[in-house]
């Protein structure tokens, strides 16, 4: 398996919002590299929530049997001559259950039955910034069981899931080719699809 090489997102220790608070700087600088565009065609892109799955406050344990692993334990560090390879702990834990905390992508160009989750907050544009797009090295495709070909609702906000994690090169079918997936068991995917829109005050 090879990757880009590049900067990657380092993810600090402690609470998740601690976490999240760390990488506010980075967070700003990636934005700003961002094409402007995408954030214009993502507006049109409807928030949810789903509380069963949102982050609020310093996480408990995992459930037994399910480790916990971080967007910023995925590679090697520090990097070498050979750009981002893979962690021993990310192949150690390939076919097993593991919590992943970030973010769902905003993606007007998503396909049916799988998103991309983040450690930062992202929006991508329409299919022609496809290939363009600036996606963290360290994003995960995220597959969802027993839905079919259901649209998926862009859940907002910090959110955890727990999956098998599955690591090797996959053509996804959407001008993609992700190498690290999560895959969601069937009870996980239909609470997704449940995820209730947003509603926002109108400004007066």
């Amino acid at each position: 398996m090879r990757f880009v090489k590049t900067t990657p997102v380092p993810q600090t220790g402690g609470s998740c919002l601690k976490s999240l608070t760390g990488s506010a700087l980075l967070f700003a600088l990636f934005t700003a590299l961002l094409p402007a565009t995408s954030h214009a065609h993502g507006a049109s892109v409807v928030p949810h929530r789903l509380a069963a799955i949102e982050v609020r406050g310093e996480l408990p344990p995992p459930k037994a049997g399910v480790a916990s692993i971080k967007f910023g334990e995925f590679f090697r560090m520090p990097i070498g001559p050979h750009g981002l390879e893979p962690s021993e702990k990310l192949l150690g834990l390939n076919g097993k259950p593991v919590r992943l905390v970030g973010y769902m992508v905003r993606d007007e160009t998503q396909g049916a039955g799988h998103f991309l989750f983040s450690p930062l907050p992202v929006s991508l544009g329409d299919e022609d910034e496809s290939l363009s797009d600036d996606l963290p090295p360290t994003a995960v495709t995220v597959h969802l069981q027993g839905v079919g070909k259901q649209n998926i609702p862009w859940v907002d906000g910090l959110i955890q899931l727990t999956g098998t994690l599955e690591v090797g090169a996959l053509d996804e079918g959407d001008g993609r080719v992700s190498s690290v997936r999560l895959i969601l068991d069937p009870q996980l995917s239909r609470r997704i699809l449940r995820a209730k829109p947003i509603v926002r005050a109108a400004a007066h």
